[in-house]
Order: C-alpha cells, then sequence, then structure tokens
C-alpha cells in the first residue's frame, strides 16, 4: 500500500495516523465522528469542532501532530483511559504474546465509497462504491467491509470481534 499524502476540503474522507500508543480505540473514535453523518452532530463551536476544522487542510504527518499536541484530545484519552479495564502498565507484551485488539472504522466517504480507517496503516482503504442509500452497515457495505474480517482465526479459540455503529436514535 502506497503512504496516504491527501489533504484538504477535497478529500473524500478524513483520516488520521495514530501515533499515540494504545490509542487505536481514540483514532477509531475521531474517524467515526470525524466522517460520514455523525459530523453533523458535533456542536460547532466545540473543541472537537476546532480540531477536525484545523485537521482538514493538514497532511497526514501533520494532523497526527495536531492530534498528538491537543490538550483537549489528551484529557479525553487520558480519562477513557482511567475508566478501562487496564492500566497503562499492564498493556506490556509478554515475549511471544500478541495483543491481537484493535479498532478500526468503515465509515462511507462524501464520494459514496465505503473506506476502512486504520491510524496503524499507510493510508484509508477504499473498500468499493455504495449504492444511492446505502450506508456503512447496508448489506453490500457489511460484505465489503465488517464481513471480510469474520472468520479470521487472529487471536486462536477466540472470536476477538465486536461491532459498535455510530446510528440514529430512530434506527
Amino acid at each position: 500500500m502506497k503512504e496516504y499524502v491527501s489533504s484538504g476540503p477535497h478529500e473524500p474522507i478524513l483520516w488520521y495516523r495514530q501515533t499515540i500508543r494504545h490509542s487505536c480505540g481514540l483514532m477509531s473514535l475521531l474517524h467515526a465522528i470525524s466522517n460520514g453523518p455523525a459530523r453533523t452532530h458535533i456542536l460547532p463551536s466545540s473543541p472537537l469542532s476546532a480540531l477536525i476544522t484545523s485537521a482538514i487542510p493538514l497532511p497526514p504527518t501533520e494532523r497526527a501532530r495536531l492530534i498528538y499536541d491537543s490538550p483537549e484530545i489528551e484529557a479525553a484519552h487520558a480519562s477513557a483511559a482511567q475508566r478501562g479495564d487496564s492500566a497503562p502498565g499492564e498493556l506490556k507484551l509478554l515475549e511471544g504474546e500478541h495483543y491481537g485488539y484493535h479498532f478500526i472504522t468503515f465509515v462511507k466517504g462524501d464520494d459514496g465509497h465505503l473506506w476502512e480507517l486504520n491510524g496503524g496503516m499507510k493510508g484509508p482503504v477504499d473498500r468499493g462504491v455504495l449504492g444511492e442509500g446505502e450506508d456503512a452497515l447496508s448489506e453490500r457495505a457489511l460484505d465489503l467491509g465488517v464481513r471480510t474480517f469474520l472468520g479470521k482465526d487472529v487471536l486462536g479459540d477466540e472470536v476477538g470481534f465486536s461491532l459498535v455503529a455510530l446510528a440514529p436514535s430512530e434506527v
């Protein structure tokens, strides 16, 4: 995969490179709320809105720095980490041990394509075109995205797969 270098308002999606250790959940959440219909629910005067607006014109390296240097993101991430099941020191792996858990995000971009957004990769992955009225949970989107991960034996006997969706309350 070629390194992603795009930036600006013409991008079909907003992708963030992950540079903060053990922050894939944070990155996945940022991808989910920075793209698609979820973005319309961000309050215009909020720090999150300012962060996204600042990120749009930046290339991926500078976007990563923006996230890394953001006191609001740092405070939110630290607060969420304190409520989690693991203390930061518990995240060290034993030799030969595979951590195995990771968060990725699927969104329908402004171009009508399904995008896989994973801050640990070199860039976003275009999974294909979705039809008018199809969203990231449509049958076609599930076949292009989420279902490609089902049945893969990443963790041995453990399923190791969960799905979280941001959806309108009327769904």
